[in-house]
């Protein structure tokens, strides 16, 4: 009897490592963590601003090609894994979609206000502004709550 492994990795986008691992947790493998004592790889980094720029749009390219291909995490990787899997791994694929219109709400509104006169915070004289500090101060009260139960 002779055993036949396939070996390799799958090149459909430019992130095949993302879409490597993707097929195989939906072939049914299953991932390990491993920490070794001794660094079993050394590679090298990025070493400018340019460079990172063209890597991340790179890898934003490579897993959004991957989420809105045939591949979509969840279309094909529902029926093949738990739904929790695909639905983080829709997550990392669909990011940069849903990344880009806050970004560019934030890098457009300030800069439109401030050339037409309006301004970019309420006055405090505002009921409003109450409201907001009110709902800030119990969002920073619950998350030292939370930050104590993880602490202890």
């Amino acid at each position: 009897m002779m055993l036949c492994f396939q070996v390799g990795f799958l090149y459909h986008s430019v992130a095949e490592d993302f879409f490597t691992c993707f097929i195989l947790h939906c072939k049914g493998w299953l991932s390990v963590y491993l920490n070794p004592s001794r660094p079993q790889f050394l590679g090298t980094s990025i070493t400018s601003l340019n460079d990172l720029l063209i890597q991340g749009t790179r890898w934003s390219s490579g897993v959004v090609e991957v989420g809105l291909s045939r591949f979509c995490p969840l279309v094909y990787g529902t029926l093949r894994m738990s739904f929790l899997e695909s639905l983080c791994y829709a997550e990392i694929s669909l990011f940069p979609l849903f990344y880009c219109l806050p970004l560019w709400c934030f890098a457009t509104i300030p800069q439109l206000c401030l050339l037409n006169g309006i301004p970019l915070y309420p006055k405090v004289t505002n009921t409003k502004v109450l409201l907001l500090i009110f709902c800030i101060s119990l969002m920073s009260l619950k998350f030292s709550e939370i930050l104590v139960d993880i602490l202890q």
